[in-house]
């Protein structure tokens, strides 16, 4: 599929793409960006983690759904 669509592109069939518009990516940017995501993502298993330890505690029968 990439590979007809890359000979589509070649091919002129999606009209001119001018690739100078694409925005440059500055990487201090993307760094933080990406430190924000990985912040995010440990808080949300730390959640995931204390919402299934309440689980346990609280309704030990649940307990075999969420594996």
């Amino acid at each position: 599929m990439v590979g007809r669509w890359k000979k589509e592109l070649e091919n002129g069939k999606h009209g001119e793409v001018d690739f100078s518009t694409v925005p440059a990516l500055d990487a201090e940017e993307v760094a933080k960006e990406n430190d924000q995501l990985k912040r995010l993502l440990g808080e949300q298993a730390l959640e995931i983690a204390i919402l299934r330890d309440l689980v346990k505690k609280k309704n030990p029968h649940l307990l075999k759904n969420l594996k």
